[in-house]
């Protein structure tokens, strides 16, 4: 009788202590199954919101998402089972809730931030800086910096460039405490001549200006007797307000043109052709200002037809300048320096085309995108070198560095401009290859490439416009037909609108090729697919 009773006792502690309480798990298995959806849901939100992924991906993710819920709830609530299985299952549950939250958090956050930088690279930040003035003296001068100059005569150019020198020009009175005194000329020619032969004891100067100047064949060696005494960056704002009250007007006259938006965006950009300005910058600073554009790349995109002509134009290109009221001449490169509008302008009456959007890169972005991409692969024509970088004939794999430089280099080449033009155009087909082969990795990098890109990259593409294209390419993994068509002309010296009274290296265009580049542009938004035969006719 007493064995009895200590095995009554023995069943009862096992039932109270050892055995599981279905209660207690329970609410724990709901506990769980609740932490679970919420992450879930948490990321199917996040993949929604960002806008990229086809409906069928975002079908499946959440297929997959609810049958990871279903498995969990049958592991977490089993039918009668022996207690040993009923442990190993839940188990199983928890190291699942574990994994399944992890991942779908992990996710969730990378699709947030990923949203928040394409944002970023579609946010005009190169508005906040409206121009870079420069203030040099000769290089023997003692002066170090802009306190040591406060009691000296400043040359400044007035005009068109008036605004930005009476905008500096405050900025200095304020910073010194005192009115300067300051001579006004006409050009960056004359300002520069003054300085040089004693005139003025200092010059502001716009720094696109400076790498102009070394370029002419009068000042070749600039920045040799000139030296840099400080900097000084001029906002929207302090333009606006300069415009308003410039006193300085001297100039030759030509009154200068306000330039708007240049841009019309598309209706639809997954049906509608596009044309796509790219913009190359000779700099590798973070974020943009008014530039020389030293790439001018026109991409014409159907996306219906999956066909893609890239158009360049030679830097120097001698077309008028839309910020000049007479219509004066100007390279093309130096439209830049009046802001992207302007480039856009000036090429939409070239071609007699709208232009829709517009992408600036520098050579930092340059570099980092290469990179991320893990290099780009494609054949090159021409064996030649540039800045002591050898890059053989054939198929050739170019790292970030390499790639910048062989994008830039000219003067290995009889043609020039016309066949970095060309080279340019090149690395671009590579990299549109990455962006659009069935190789799915290139687009999960878009988070790292945005991330790199920002502040080195700025777009008006809307970042809706830019999830959709992504969307669409991730649908159907289609396989574009990638054109490319290089207009030229011939070289020659000429005076130009941004540097009058000095000549300059330009190329007058031959209109043939223009007109060629007209056509293969109509066909492109005709809905015609491009071939060799009539690219290179």
């Amino acid at each position: 009788m007493k064995r009895l009773i200590e095995d009554k006792n023995k069943a009862r502690k096992d039932q109270s202590g050892t055995k599981d309480n279905p209660l207690i798990w329970r609410l724990i298995g709901v506990l769980l199954i609740g932490v679970q959806t919420g992450a879930s849901a948490f990321a199917f939100q996040r993949a929604y919101m960002l806008g990229m992924f086809p409906n069928l991906h975002l079908l499946a993710f959440g297929a997959v998402l609810l049958a990871l819920l279903i498995l969990n709830y049958l592991l977490l609530f089993p039918a009668k089972k022996k207690r040993a299985v009923k442990s190993f299952r839940r188990f199983l549950a928890v190291v699942l809730v574990i994994t399944v939250c992890t991942s779908t958090i992990y996710l969730g956050i990378f699709m947030t931030k990923l949203r928040s930088t394409v944002s970023e690279i579609t946010t005009e930040k190169v508005e906040t800086v409206a121009a870079t003035m420069e203030i040099y003296a000769v290089s023997h001068d003692s002066a170090v910096s802009l306190a040591d100059c406060k009691d000296y005569t400043f040359g400044v150019i007035g005009g068109n460039d008036g605004p930005a020198s009476f905008a500096a020009v405050t900025r200095i009175n304020k910073e010194l405490g005192k009115e300067i005194s300051d001579k006004e000329y006409s050009s960056a020619t004359e300002v520069a001549k003054a300085l040089y032969y004693g005139e003025v004891n200092a010059i502001i100067i716009d720094h696109n200006y400076v790498k102009i100047l070394n370029e002419s064949t009068d000042f070749t060696d600039f920045t040799g007797w000139a030296k840099l005494i400080s900097t000084i960056d001029i906002t929207s704002g302090e333009l606006t307000a300069a415009e308003e009250s410039n006193p300085y007007t001297k100039g030759n006259g030509d009154k200068p043109v306000n330039i708007g938006p240049a841009t019309q965006k598309v209706d639809n950009i997954e049906l509608d052709p596009f044309i796509v300005f790219i913009s190359g910058s000779d700099t590798r600073e973070e974020y943009f200002q008014a530039e020389r554009s030293d790439v001018n790349i026109l991409m014409v995109v159907n996306p219906q037809t999956k066909q893609i002509l890239l158009l360049n134009t030679p830097r120097d290109y001698f077309i008028p300048n839309p910020r000049s009221g007479a219509g004066a001449l100007d390279k093309l490169t130096h439209l830049g320096m009046y802001g992207v509008d302007c480039s856009i302008t000036g090429l939409e009456t070239l071609y007699n085309c709208d232009i829709n959007y517009y992408v600036q890169i520098n050579f930092t972005g340059a570099e980092t995108l290469v990179d991320d991409l893990g290099g780009i692969t494609f054949y090159n024509p021409r064996e030649f070198t540039g800045r002591e970088v050898y890059f053989p004939e054939g198929e050739i794999t170019l790292n970030g560095e390499e790639a910048v430089i062989y994008a830039r280099e000219r003067y290995a080449f009889i043609e020039g401009d016309n066949m970095r033009g060309q080279n340019q155009m090149r690395l671009i087909t590579a990299i549109l290859k990455r962006f659009t082969s069935p190789d799915t990795t290139t687009l999960l990098k878009y988070n790292i490439i945005l991330d790199d890109l920002e502040g080195f990259m700025v777009t008006n593409l809307e970042s809706d416009e830019i999830n959709n294209l992504v969307k669409m390419q991730m649908g159907d993994m289609a396989t574009w037909n990638i054109k490319s068509y290089a207009v030229t002309g011939w070289g020659g010296y000429d005076e130009t609108f941004s540097m009058p009274g000095t000549e300059l290296y330009v190329t007058y265009p031959d209109y043939n090729t223009v007109y060629k580049g007209q056509d293969l542009i109509d066909r492109v938004m005709a809905g015609e697919i491009l071939t060799d035969e009539l690219v290179s006719e």
